[in-house]
């Protein structure tokens, strides 16, 4: 009777309390969630986390849902500042410790109990699935529930980013959420061949963080970087990933429910294998990127670096890549081309791949550029092949890339990007849009998943930057349907910097990306590596400079102005902190990539005074000054260099391996060189005009933008 009179003096409350439901894509939603839940109904009241709360795990299940009770701990502990005990319940204790309030519960779907208690408050786990979960808070009870482990662990995720600091104790709103994923497969590729190779503990930080945002695949894209046994020449020793790393990072992916993904390439993309002598006969070109299909040693390397990686990766996938194989036709298979058609000869190579990694029983991915050129022929491929197509830019629709494949009876997982490569900055807004459209399109046509592309083309993109674009994908595959970029946005603070004012960094990324926007207005496209690194003092770099000129105050605006409120706000971040160094570093690059803009011009105006004034000894001597000496712009110019290459190593080594770095560190030197140089010719000329009062031409100086 005790027991039933408490259930209906609850019933009676929910009753007369007035509730609110929020729509996923709504940005007026005051719970600032990531990904946002499909079914919220908002109550009055909270529940109220304090020292002697508790974290329950069922008995019987304690061993997996400790993970799950362990992030929460530490969200706890983070915010708050205390730590609570994670205890498991006993069957026979169960409902006691329950029905004494003010714990949190963590349980299965497949406890009665749990399931009554949940669904006399209007929530059941009908049609969730193995990854949905059920979440109830009102003043004396929350409890999250699963019918696995997984859907469990994500309504912890949920409930995370939910509780709030309120003095001394953490509250949580009342709330009952039903929640589900749209896409199976919510993926995040790191591409890890093109120069930046993660350290095993920053690929386990990357790991841990898209799982707090429901991520469960990350794919690393391998081309040569893995230490095959069977092809010991191609991976940099200094390193390369073992097999040890591996088993590491599987095991610890598994308990945040991460599958990790290979994706080692078996046709283009190549070169740092074919580039050696002993792989001469399989190249498509001498020492070019495709491997020809014309040698059966080409299928037996294959075999064997399979046969290498394989075993290392339980998970259900892999992913043989096949992309951008432009030298295909152009020299082994010339006359085969010729004979069979392009399409042919690229269809059969993928489909003998796939013959001959049938014994493993993994569902094979390709990239799905080059197929999708040849929809006729795509019953080539095995039925259980799954076309990955991948596109960049912001389109209205991607279905012309992903229906040919489905029309041809084959799964997609859809690929767009977080448009971090070849940019001072990831390019956000592009980033933002292609994701919404094509994984919204990706939806409507049936696909699997989605795996949001990080790339390093440059060799030197900061994986930490690309951060908002990889959470918002990892958002948009989760809801359904189109996802709200200006809630995400709203969001971001909270769900990602555990920042309470929901404004401070979703500000700074707005300045960040005004460099783009500056760019955008003049209709200029190049990637901004390319500009940071212009030597402004040739006739090209000269004339980049000038075209450039109208974007620089904006984007040396947007950049110091990003500066002032990191220093001044990084305290805000009670999150993932260490991310903004990267913002750091690329809103510096941003004003020396300003600064060199507005400079180049301006040091051409004073010399070009001076040389059309050269009677007028002050005159030449004040523009010569405001050129080179102790406080002047080529000096400026070289000192951001010097020290932002300092900067960069540093950023470089809390992620990466040093393989590689000094590829990069090497651009900053020889910039920064030819600035010392241009100091030096400078006030070589100073000192031939103080002598003959003459100056040295300004073409010759490098000096080319006539005023």
């Amino acid at each position: 009777m005790k027991k039933t009179s408490a259930i209906l003096r609850i019933l009676s409350l929910q009753l007369l309390i007035c509730t609110a439901f929020a729509e996923p894509a709504n940005s007026d939603n005051p719970l600032k969630l990531i990904p946002m839940p499909k079914e919220i109904r908002v109550q009055a009241g909270s529940f109220r986390v304090k020292p002697t709360t508790r974290i329950l795990v069922e008995f019987g299940h304690q061993e997996e849902d400790r993970i799950a009770a362990e992030t929460l701990a530490e969200e706890i502990r983070d915010q708050a500042g205390f730590q609570l005990s994670i205890d498991g319940e006993k069957p026979d204790t169960r409902q006691e410790k329950r029905e004494d309030h003010h714990n949190i519960v963590l349980a299965r779907l497949q406890d009665r109990k749990v399931r009554d208690f949940l669904a006399l408050r209007g929530l059941t786990g009908d049609s969730i699935g193995d990854q949905g979960y059920l979440l109830f808070s009102d003043r004396s009870h929350l409890v999250v529930a699963g019918n696995t482990g997984q859907g469990l662990f994500y309504g912890v995720q949920t409930l995370r980013q939910l509780l709030h600091p309120q003095g001394r104790i953490l509250i949580c709103p009342a709330v009952s959420i039903r929640d589900w994923p749209t896409m199976e497969w919510r993926g995040v590729q790191d591409d890890i061949s093109r120069g930046p190779i993660p350290t095993e503990d920053y690929m386990k930080r990357q790991i841990r963080t898209l799982a707090a945002y429901k991520i469960n695949l990350f794919a690393l894209y391998m081309e040569h970087v893995f230490d095959f046994a069977s092809q010991p020449l191609i991976a940099p020793k200094e390193a390369a990933l073992t097999p040890k790393e591996i088993n590491a990072l599987v095991d610890y992916a598994k308990a945040l429910y991460v599958t990790i993904l290979p994706e080692q390439q078996t046709f283009g993309h190549l070169h740092h294998m074919l580039k050696y002598e002993i792989y001469d006969d399989v190249a498509e070109r001498p020492h070019g990127h495709v491997l020809t299909p014309t040698k059966d040693r080409s299928y037996e390397i294959i075999k064997a670096m399979y046969a290498d990686l394989v075993p290392l990766f339980p998970g259900p996938f892999l992913h043989i890549g096949g992309d951008e194989t432009f030298e295909l036709g152009q020299g082994q298979t010339t006359a085969l081309a010729a004979q069979e058609g392009l399409g042919r000869v690229y269809l059969d190579h993928m489909q003998k791949v796939s013959a001959i990694l049938a014994p493993y029983h993994k569902e094979l991915m390709f990239w799905g550029d080059i197929a999708i050129r040849y929809p006729q022929l795509l019953g080539i491929l095995p039925k259980d092949m799954i076309a990955v197509p991948w596109d960049y830019d912001p389109k209205p629709s991607y279905a012309s890339i992903i229906k040919p494949y489905r029309d041809a009876g084959l799964r997609v997982m859809v690929a767009p990007g977080a448009s971090n490569w070849n940019q001072l900055w990831p390019d956000l807004d592009n980033g933002y849009a292609n994701i919404r459209n094509f994984v919204r399109d990706g939806q409507s046509l049936g696909a699997m998943g989605m795996l949001d592309t990080t790339w390093n083309d440059d060799g030197e993109s900061l994986y930490a930057m690309a951060w908002p674009t990889l959470i918002f994908g990892a958002a948009a595959a989760w809801q359904s349907g189109e996802s709200n970029i200006d809630g995400f946005k709203d969001a971001y603070d909270w769900a990602f910097y555990r920042n309470p004012d929901d404004t401070t960094f979703r500000d700074i990324l707005n300045d960040l990306d005004q460099g783009h926007e500056a760019l955008a207005k003049i209709k200029v496209d190049t990637e901004t590596d390319d500009l940071f690194w212009i030597d402004p003092f040739t006739p090209a770099g000269a004339a980049t400079m000038q075209k450039l000129a109208p974007a620089a105050r904006e984007i040396r605006l947007g950049a110091e102005h990003g500066l002032e409120s990191l220093f001044r706000n990084r305290g805000q971040a009670h999150a993932q902190e260490k991310s903004l160094d990267d913002m750091i570093l690329a809103a510096w690059r941003w004003d020396a990539l300003g600064m060199k803009i507005e400079f180049t011009q301006e040091i051409n105006q004073f010399y070009w005074d001076a040389f059309k004034n050269q009677t007028d000894s002050n005159r030449v001597a004040n523009d010569l000054d405001e050129i080179t000496s102790l406080n002047a712009r080529l000096e400026d110019l070289r000192d951001s260099t010097t020290r932002l290459n300092e900067m960069y190593r540093r950023a470089w080594l809390q992620e990466y391996e040093p393989y590689w770095l000094d590829n990069v560190s090497v651009r900053y030197d020889t910039l920064a060189q030819e600035l010392q140089q241009k100091i030096v010719a400078v006030r070589e000329a100073r000192r031939q005009y103080d002598a003959t009062k003459t100056l040295t031409q300004p073409q010759e100086l490098g000096f080319y933008l006539q005023p």
